[in-house]
């Protein structure tokens, strides 16, 4: 189930994810510009080693940056899931730690917040209901953000133009846009967001393509959804595709479960 944030955190959250899984099949999870925050209320997620050289148990509680590409991650019978979708910016504006520092990586909480992530999961584990948990975790942003030395957000208005237009617009025009030279550009976006402007803008269209394409049920339907979406060269945006999901188009399309856009039931 999905849950909107409190007003007062709506800069910084996209939305809460509540989640029961006990899939035997890897969930595949693959980026969707988004930095995340995982609890792990009851049971037990792995993650597949590079190289599919086995698989290691990943903690109770940690934080994904920005994915350069997918990760497969397995339950251990019933789990249950707290996930907060951070807004692009979001992890950055709340805790002040440099999104590029987080890319490509699943990290511990532990080690970046210390033993107050310890009593948090056990407060999560007790409370009772969806709004008894999402209360704790803003209660408990109260105090990362009063410690966070980031006192405005240049890239609200940019990422906002950038969801309006469906990711189809370019890093030039973005210049022109914000008045930013090129190098101030990269250098807001990797320090907040974790990766470069020119990928950014091709997550965001990539996940409309991917809208729309869900919506259209139908792999005939790739060409329109492709135009409509902006690409108007097809091997390229399946090489896009494939790149960051690990799957072609149809592949997607014939996954039997999602259970947000970019966390999967992979076949």
């Amino acid at each position: 189930m999905q849950f909107p944030p409190s007003p007062a955190w709506s800069f910084c959250v996209k939305h809460y994810l509540f989640l029961k899984c006990s899939y035997r099949k890897p969930l595949r999870l693959f980026s969707d510009g988004n930095t995340g925050m995982v609890f792990v209320i009851r049971g037990q997620l792995k993650i597949q080693n590079k190289g599919n050289l086995g698989t290691k148990v990943l903690p109770d509680a940690f934080v994904y940056g920005q994915l350069g590409g997918y990760h497969d991650i397995f339950s251990e019978g019933e789990t249950e899931l707290l996930i907060i979708v951070f807004q692009p910016y979001g992890f950055f504006s709340l805790c002040g730690i440099p999104a590029d520092e987080l890319q490509s990586q699943i990290i511990d909480a532990y080690s970046l917040f210390g033993r107050q992530i310890n009593s948090l999961s056990d407060a999560l584990q007790s409370a009772e209901g969806y709004g008894g948990k999402i209360s704790i975790i803003e209660g408990y942003f109260t105090t990362l953000i009063k410690s966070s030395k980031v006192t405005s957000n240049q890239l609200a208005p940019i990422v906002k133009t950038v969801m309006q237009v469906k990711g189809q617009s370019t890093v030039n025009e973005l210049i022109k846009l914000t008045g930013y030279s090129e190098r101030k550009l990269e250098r807001l976006f990797h320090q907040a967001i974790g990766i470069s402007p020119i990928k950014y803008l091709q997550i965001v269209r990539l996940h409309y393509f991917l809208s729309l394409m869900r919506s259209a049920h139908s792999p005939e339907s790739l060409t329109i959804t492709s135009l409509e979406s902006g690409y108007y060269d097809q091997p390229r945006l399946i090489h896009n595709f494939k790149q960051i999901t690990g799957l072609t188009p149809t592949q997607y399309l014939s996954t039997t479960s999602a259970l947000t856009v970019n966390l999967i039931v992979v076949n």
